[in-house]
């Protein structure tokens, strides 16, 4: 089934695909996301409030997708070749993954900085999927 995400839950989570949001925990101010559920350093349940980033951040890990990517990543492998993908951590803490874009697939390395951007991620089921990416500063 790979990264799918149901047509009800993109909906559900739609304001936060066209804008970054992070949820910050009300009870110790860590940022957690996805903006929802437990936090991730004290686990108070239900106590994220979401909030936009400044979306600057550092690579902490990442690879290259060039083989084996989810279903609905075919199209955009077979058009753009290789996918380049991170898992960042905001300056605000929270930590995140997502592609990276307007470069080299493989040339953003650990410790790069980075900014977020909202762009097309895939289509599925009908509908275009867009959410964040990085971009090299």
């Amino acid at each position: 089934m790979g990264a799918y995400v149901s047509v009800p839950t993109w909906w559900r989570q739609l304001d936060s695909r066209y804008r970054l949001v992070v949820g910050e925990c009300t009870e110790c101010g860590a940022h957690t996301f996805p903006p929802e559920g437990a936090c991730v350093d004290c686990n108070a349940v239900d106590a994220l409030e979401p909030v936009e980033p400044e979306g600057t951040g550092t690579i902490v890990a990442q690879t290259v997708i060039e083989g084996g990517a989810p279903p609905e990543f075919e199209a955009l492998l077979d058009a753009e070749g290789a996918i380049g993908v991170a898992l960042v951590e905001l300056d605000g803490g929270a930590r995140l993954p997502g592609m990276l874009t307007d470069c080299d697939p493989h040339g953003p390395e650990r410790g790069d900085r980075v900014e977020a951007t909202i762009r097309r991620i895939y289509e599925d089921e009908g509908v275009v999927r867009y959410g964040a990416k990085f971009r090299p500063l």
